[in-house]
């Protein structure tokens, strides 16, 4: 199916947004060229106001139609359920997220769908943290730094009882 591609520049390095008509398929961290393409453009451009929200701190618009067609049925369930328990500022640990999306003693797995998570900052797996308290790993752009200079911009400070370590 083809896709548009946008580039939106954040204090953090580049980001790619890649949309269908349905929605948006991916945004990440990369140094991808974007296109001229006009699929998806309404989805590209909602995003790009959307991260630049985000970044300059400011109420973002609502979130951007997400195309979940390759999503799995659990990783629909965790990622749905994420924004839902850990607004901008909070975080939630791997287990409290699996008890979230109804799937107890599955916090390995919330991992690993965190791990493969399509839209960094829309769908904000970075919130997510180790039960105590480590900030644990993230795989956009430079990794737990990443993950805790975006927790630091969420809330100010790296909140009680989340180590960066």
């Amino acid at each position: 199916m083809p896709v548009g591609r946008g580039v939106i520049d954040t204090p953090l390095g580049r980001m790619v947004v890649t949309a269908s008509e349905d929605g948006i398929r991916r945004l990440e961290w990369s140094d991808e060229p974007g296109n001229d393409s006009q699929i998806g453009r309404k989805h590209v451009e909602a995003t790009r106001e959307w991260v630049r929200a985000f970044f300059q701190r400011r109420e973002a618009p609502p979130t951007p139609a997400l195309d979940r067609s390759s999503l799995s049925a659990f990783q629909k369930k965790v990622l749905a359920a994420l924004p839902e328990v850990a607004r901008f500022g909070e975080v939630v640990s791997y287990g409290e997220l699996a008890i979230a999306a109804g799937c107890e003693n599955s916090s390995r797995a919330v991992g690993s769908a965190m791990a493969r998570n399509p839209w960094a900052l829309l769908i904000p797996c970075h919130r997510v943290i180790r039960q105590d308290g480590g900030i644990g790993n993230y795989s956009g752009c430079n990794g737990p730094e990443t993950k805790a200079w975006l927790l630091e911009h969420e809330s100010g400070v790296l909140g009680a009882g989340v180590r960066s370590k």
